[in-house]
């Protein structure tokens, strides 16, 4: 959801559009999770030859057939034609519309129903064509809640094993105030997350 926000408000800066694209496999047993990124690259590359980047968001769901959702920000003026998109995606259909309702889309794209056996290392869903601040938004937005807490804003983190998190600005080191026990999450008596 926050990269649909963080696109929305670049969208709205450069005057694009919201289009819901669902591509959908018409056999499971050709899923290839490469397959999404073959048909993002051909769209992409036909805008880029009209001055054009290609501001999307994908998700992975499994209800009956495998397919994806995605979010496109469009040139107003630009049309997908249902011959390309044909060739674009040649391993089962798709449906596409204007996105009128934004919020709705992304909150239906952000639905986690996807309960299939899928083959390991397969995304789930992924965003592009951010600037450079709204991906720092979404790196933000997806970081424990106990860290955003104690990140200064605009510095970023690293994940370390053993639960650290490290400031890449300045090395300073967070730990979680949270620790795992059988009989599940406590809070740490010893510290509020920062690292020695």
């Amino acid at each position: 959801m926050r990269a649909i926000q963080e696109q929305r408000l670049q969208a709205k800066a450069a005057g694009l559009r919201a289009v819901a694209l669902t591509l959908t496999f018409a056999d499971n047993g050709a899923f290839c999770s490469g397959h999404i990124s073959a048909f993002l690259e051909r769209l992409r590359k036909v805008l880029k030859r009209r001055g054009h980047t290609l501001p999307y968001t994908w998700v992975l769901e499994r209800e009956g057939r495998l397919h994806y959702h995605l979010m496109l920000w469009l040139p107003r003026e630009f049309i997908l034609d249902k011959r390309k998109l044909a060739q674009w995606w040649p391993w089962g259909s798709t449906w596409t519309a204007y996105c009128r309702h934004v919020k709705r889309w992304g909150s239906y794209m952000a639905k986690f129903n996807c309960v299939a056996r899928l083959p390991k290392a397969t995304r789930l869903f992924g965003y592009g064509g951010l600037d450079e601040c709204g991906r720092a938004a979404v790196q933000r937005a997806g970081l424990p809640r106990w860290l955003q807490v104690l990140l200064p804003r605009g510095e970023r983190t690293r994940r370390f094993p053993g639960g650290r998190w490290t400031n890449a600005e300045t090395g300073e080191a967070y730990v979680s105030p949270y620790l795992w026990t059988p009989w599940g999450w406590v809070k740490r008596a010893d510290t509020y997350g920062r690292g020695k």
